[in-house]
Parts: C-alpha cells; sequence; structure tokens
C-alpha cells in the first residue's frame, strides 16, 4: 500500500512540474511551487526527488518513453511503410511540440545535469535511428522501399528533420508559436515526400 502510495505521488508530482515547466520556464519554477501544486511540504517533495533538476530529466524522459511508444504500436499496424513513414513524422513533431519550452531550457540548468541530458538525448537518438530503421526494414522488405544501406538511411532522414526544426526554430528567433510549427509541419511533409520520391521501389 505505502508503495502505491508512493508511485501515486510521485505520478503527481511529475505532472504538476510538466505543467509549471511548460509553462514559466525551468528558471522560473521553484520546489517550493511544485510541492504546493500537490500539496505536501518542500521536505516531503525532496523526499520524492532530491533536485529540481531531477524531475525535470524524469519529464522529458517520461515523454521520451511515451513518443517512443507510439511509435512502436505504429510499426505493429498492418499499414504500408511509406504510411508508417508519414505517420512518424506526424507523431515527432507533437512530440518535439510537447517539449518545445523544455528543450529550449536545457542551458538554463546546471553544468552536471546538462551533460546528464545530453547523454539522455543521444540514447533518445539511439532509439530513434532504431525505429526508423524497422520501418525502413519493413519497406524494404515489403519492396515497397529501395536502398542501399538501412542505418545510413534511417542517420539521413533524421538528419534532415533535425535540420528543417532547427532552421525554422532560428528564423523564428526561438520564439516558437502555433505558426511556427505550421511551417515545421508544412516543411517535414515536403521532406518526407522528397525522401519517399527517392528511396520508393519504381
Amino acid at each position: 500500500m505505502q508503495e502505491q502510495l508512493s508511485n501515486e505521488k510521485k505520478i503527481l508530482i511529475l505532472e504538476a512540474a510538466r505543467k509549471r515547466f511548460a509553462y514559466y520556464g525551468f528558471s522560473k519554477v521553484t520546489m517550493d511551487e511544485i510541492a504546493a501544486d500537490v500539496g505536501m511540504g518542500k521536505a516531503s517533495l525532496y523526499y520524492y526527488f532530491p533536485t529540481k533538476e531531477s524531475i525535470f530529466m524524469l519529464v522529458i524522459k517520461e515523454e521520451a518513453d511515451q513518443f517512443i511508444s507510439n511509435i512502436e504500436k505504429i510499426i505493429e499496424q498492418n499499414i504500408p511503410a511509406d504510411k508508417m513513414l508519414r505517420l512518424y513524422v506526424s507523431e515527432r513533431l507533437e512530440y518535439f511540440k510537447k517539449l518545445a519550452n523544455l528543450r529550449g531550457l536545457l542551458f538554463q540548468v546546471e553544468n552536471d545535469s546538462r551533460t546528464t541530458m545530453f547523454e539522455k538525448f543521444k540514447e533518445f537518438h539511439e532509439e530513434e535511428t532504431r525505429l526508423l530503421m524497422q520501418i525502413l526494414q519493413i519497406g524494404k522488405k515489403h519492396e515497397e522501399f529501395s536502398f542501399a544501406n538501412t542505418k545510413k538511411t534511417a542517420v539521413s532522414i533524421l538528419q534532415m528533420l533535425y535540420g528543417a526544426r532547427a532552421w525554422h526554430i532560428k528564423m523564428m528567433q526561438d520564439k516558437i508559436d502555433e505558426n511556427t510549427f505550421a511551417e515545421m509541419r508544412s516543411a517535414m511533409k515536403d521532406i518526407i515526400e522528397i525522401i519517399l520520391n527517392g528511396i520508393l521501389k519504381r
């Protein structure tokens, strides 16, 4: 029973922190505010999380885990690989949209935590590469796609998507709003169509 209560408290803390980080930004949120949101004292909050950074990193991890789960569900569907790829790109933009405020705040945390976050992002990149490779392999197996190297193709697709996202953010001077996301969505759709035109088997 105590373990169940602890897990329930952690869920409440993470949800409260997620809302505050997204709305106010990492640097402006305090442990006191998170504790107040879930109706506990700051000392009790420290029992579950030793620092604000530890909450922040777990929030990011949970969002990443949810994205990976969503992509795995897409891969399990009995649909053409080109549709999987389009759904992947759409889901990826929604994932970034959720984390837009959080990711932009990476450099506001302490150096030690920043290093840990970069390691987590690298791990996420590897997971994303793995998922994209699965989609490409399904397409090749069903003779929908034609390409030479699965991993190189997956990494190249990711790099193009990273580039499109970074370009739009830079052009908007790091101010991300609905118009920015609409432009990103349009650009990423164009990119994936160009990619598909290159790898679809004739």
